[in-house]
């Protein structure tokens, strides 16, 4: 594993010893100030951290010591039962889905985090792929004979190796949304890079990506990225296998994501040739232009192009139009892609063998990964929404592995 450099975010969880002695206490009171130390008794509260082989808990202070206390000692027969439970359990990546308080501010947290991504990929759409294998980098770092690894934003503080130095602009990125976010909210890097990967999807005209909140960034250096063995330039199945199944997925969980991969690829292509030919409006002369966007869109600016199509997609309405996460600002960032927007275009050219990529070359080459290629390859908007939809759950499997009640 790579040395680690010093984070930019994330936060220390309790260690198992000090959460033994927690439990151990078996009173709230066990943790108030005594008498000595001159100060009021508050009581802590505590929330539980789902975690398979520990239950971390997090402490904040209240006044209300009777409610709390009985908190505590609910809390603390949960944790100690969800301690004997996990018996060998060694998976190393935690969640807190209450960190960030009640569903409405999640809500605005996570419209906040995918407005980034949103325009970023409009504005940058060159920048989805290395994005979106960021994900997958970090997620395929998960070792399930040890139980280590998973997406925690290791990926992000540990020096990057040479053949997967095409992620230092996506990592840089990311590090750009935190500190934005960062003036207002808190949120753990791992979770903007869960997010960057499920907008890749949004933005490029996939379902709605139901991507959960609460991941806490790790602190200890990882096992290996399975993406070491994933060639960006020359893809081979060994390598697309090694990658994905080492992690303990499917060879059709690989296909699922090659086939993300290069559809992303061909999206963000389309992307970047409409935006260099796009059409600047006048506000003056056509209602759908606007010189001045509404909404919250942090640190990118939106472009504003005029559709050749009904307008649909010619003007930026703002966050009031984004808070259905996918809505109309995705629908129409993805129709700058037009024909190539996300669905089974990539596996169907490969199936009838007009995809000359090295990634469709990988694929068709090995046995077991043809398989699904021609599964996942047949023409049909059926069969393109299927691959769509099992494509988002992979990826969804993928952000959580190591995680103790995974997908």
């Amino acid at each position: 594993p790579s040395q680690l450099r010093g984070a930019t975010c994330g936060k220390m969880l309790m260690s198992k010893a000090a959460l033994g002695l927690l439990l151990a206490a078996g009173s709230a009171s066990a943790f108030a100030p005594g008498p000595s130390m001159g100060l009021p008794r508050p009581i802590a509260s505590l929330r539980s951290v789902s975690q398979p082989s520990q239950v971390a808990l997090s402490m904040t202070v209240s006044e209300d010591a009777a409610a709390h206390r009985r908190d505590f000692l609910r809390l603390a027969v949960a944790g100690g039962a969800a301690l004997a439970a996990s018996g060998s359990a060694n998976a190393e990546v935690a969640f807190d889905t209450e960190r960030y308080g009640d569903k409405e501010l999640k809500v605005a947290l996570i419209n906040q985090v995918k407005q980034q991504f949103r325009a970023l990929y409009e504005k940058k759409p060159e920048l989805i792929i290395p994005l979106f294998k960021l994900a997958m980098a970090d997620a395929l770092t998960y070792d399930p004979k040890t139980g280590k690894g998973g997406l925690d934003a290791s990926t992000l503080r540990a020096d990057l190796d040479p053949s997967m130095a095409y992620l230092a602009p996506a990592i840089e990125e990311v590090e750009k949304v935190r500190k934005d976010l960062a003036r207002t909210t808190e949120i753990s890097c791992s979770d903007i890079v869960a997010f960057a990967g499920s907008v890749a999807f949004e933005a490029t005209g996939a379902p709605r990506v139901k991507t959960q909140l609460g991941r806490m960034d790790g602190k200890k250096p990882q096992p290996p990225s399975g993406m070491l063995s994933w060639d960006p330039k020359k893809p081979t199945a060994e390598g697309i296998k090694k990658a994905v199944m080492g992690s303990g997925l499917t060879a059709q969980d690989a296909v699922l994501l090659a086939g993300t991969v290069g559809q992303l690829r061909n999206a963000g292509n389309a992307m970047a040739v409409t935006l260099a030919n796009k059409v600047v409006c006048n506000p003056d002369e056509d209602d759908d232009c606007q010189s001045n966007e509404e909404g919250y869109y942090g640190i990118y600016s939106p472009v504003t192009i005029v559709s050749e199509t009904t307008k649909q997609f010619g003007k930026n309405r703002g966050a009031s139009a984004v808070n259905s996460n996918t809505g109309f600002d995705s629908a129409r960032i993805a129709g700058l892609a037009g024909n190539a927007k996300f669905g089974n275009g990539f596996l169907v050219a490969v199936a009838k063998g007009e995809d000359k990529s090295e990634l469709g070359k990988a694929l068709m080459s090995d046995d077991e990964l043809k398989k699904w290629v021609m599964e996942y390859g047949k023409p049909g908007t059926g069969n393109s929404n299927k691959f769509a939809k099992e494509a988002v759950n992979t990826y969804l499997k993928m952000v959580e592995l190591g995680r103790a009640n995974a997908r």
